[in-house]
């Protein structure tokens, strides 16, 4: 047979022995797998332990954090602090990755009803975000004087904008750019605008074609050396004060040549990026679930800043108002506003606003809460306003008038890191009250 000739005469003892050698050794460690005590047992317990685990702490996070099906769910919370196209967290990763941890282990100890996310003293400012090349193309020509007759003219061309930044929230750009003529020889503070100028606004675009031109008559070439061209590009908003996108400053005394050859120069220059600030505002957001209904409470301002409107202390009547805004399209959906405070430096509101919303509009609304002032007439308090002004009525218009002084946006799409943050924070944290200071824009 086989055996015989490979292993001689004891070769079919040989293949029994191996077998049995075989099958024990499986019996015995199949028991061992199976008793208490042994090596394998032990194994297989801890492996068990480790993958029974992170299924509970997941469905765990899953009860607490459910908010029906609504595609929040999906979202990173490291995509928060990765650069993309809206801009990047204004933080530090591992700081705000330990703070939002510990407000998740407030939320499952249940030991407060409000969470604090950022406090003002750790908050940094966007201007880090990343900047954009903001370009301006312009022309310039100096026509001379001719025989007394003529009187020389200098043209100034706003030809074109490329590479604007995007809007704070979902919406299209309406951009326009103002044009100031100073001397230089006057103090910053005594500056005087010789000539305004105005460009018309084209929009949704952040890349606009003006081609259109200005005309200064009467001037000579030793007077416009003199000059500062301060040129600076408005993005316009319906709803709150526009918004400063660039700025750049001309010297006309770097322009020689213009004033020696009558022809068209083209100028293309890089625009400094504005990062204007009228103060900051303490807002505290909630959402119910199961009411469907979201609160935000305005408490307090502080560091207001009235650079554009002209207002001193004294004409400032300050309310906040917060407009729903479908994200998609930019419409308004509702509106609603604060009562009006009298002539205080850093006002305190502690009133809350709240709006109907389904869970399903979670990843689409936003929210713009626009600090404004009522200017009043001489001889009109801020009560009587308050008790007779309301959209439908005409008389309320003619007495007083609103002044748009700075805004900050909320919701999923905006581009303020903080303001993502906030909002992010709320939807993890239902029924709790997520506090956090904002900059006003």
């Amino acid at each position: 047979m086989l055996h015989e000739d490979f292993l001689g005469p004891w070769g079919l003892l040989i293949i029994i022995v191996i077998g049995v050698g075989i099958i024990l050794i499986a019996l015995l460690l199949f028991v061992c797998f199976l008793m208490p005590g042994c090596i394998g047992y032990e194994y297989f317990r801890k492996q068990r332990k480790e993958v029974k685990s992170v299924p509970l702490q997941t469905k765990n996070q899953e009860k607490n954090l459910k908010l029906n099906d609504i595609s929040y769910r999906s979202w990173r919370l490291g995509s928060l602090y990765e650069n993309d196209s809206n801009g990047i967290i204004s933080e530090n990763a591992e700081s705000q990755r330990n703070s939002f941890n510990s407000t998740t282990q407030y939320k499952n100890m249940d030991c407060s009803s409000t969470l604090n996310l950022i406090y003002p003293d750790k908050q940094k400012n966007d201007k880090k975000m990343k900047e954009f090349p903001i370009e301006l193309t312009m022309s310039l020509q100096y026509l001379p004087p001719c025989d007394n007759i003529i009187p020389g003219k200098l043209v100034i061309g706003i030809e074109a904008l490329c590479g604007l930044p995007p809007k704070q929230y979902n919406g299209t750009l309406e951009p326009y750019v103002v044009l100031n003529i100073m001397k230089q020889s006057w103090s910053y503070k005594k500056r005087q605008k010789l000539h305004s100028f105005r460009t018309r606004m084209i929009k949704h675009t952040a890349s606009p074609i003006y081609k259109e031109t200005f005309v200064i008559a009467n001037i000579k070439p030793q007077e416009a050396k003199e000059w500062i061209l301060d040129i600076t590009a408005y993005d316009h908003d319906r709803y709150a004060n526009h918004t400063e996108l660039c700025s750049l400053k001309v010297l006309l005394k770097n322009m020689k040549k213009i004033f020696y050859s009558p022809e068209i120069h083209m100028f293309n220059y890089k625009m400094k990026p504005s990062y204007q600030e009228f103060g900051h505002i303490l807002l505290a957001v909630s959402y119910l679930p199961t009411a469907e209904r979201l609160t935000i409470n305005i408490m307090k301002l502080r560091d207001i800043k009235f650079i554009s409107t002209g207002l001193s202390l004294n004409e400032f009547n300050p309310y906040v108002k917060v407009l729903m805004l479908n994200g998609k399209t930019g419409k308004k959906m509702k509106k609603k506003k604060t009562k009006y405070l009298c002539t205080i430096a850093q006002p305190e509101f502690n009133e809350t606003l709240t709006f109907n919303l389904a869970v399903t509009q979670l990843d689409t609304v936003q929210f713009l809460v626009v600090l404004c002032g009522k200017v009043l007439p001489e001889g009109l308090s801020a009560n009587t306003v308050d008790a007779s002004d309301s959209e439908d009525s005409v008389s309320s218009f003619k007495k007083s008038t609103d002044i748009f002084i700075g805004k900050m946006a909320l919701g999923k799409g905006v581009r303020g890191s903080t303001e993502r943050l906030h909002w992010f924070s709320v939807l993890q944290n239902p029924r709790k009250l997520v506090t956090v200071w904002h900059t006003l824009k």
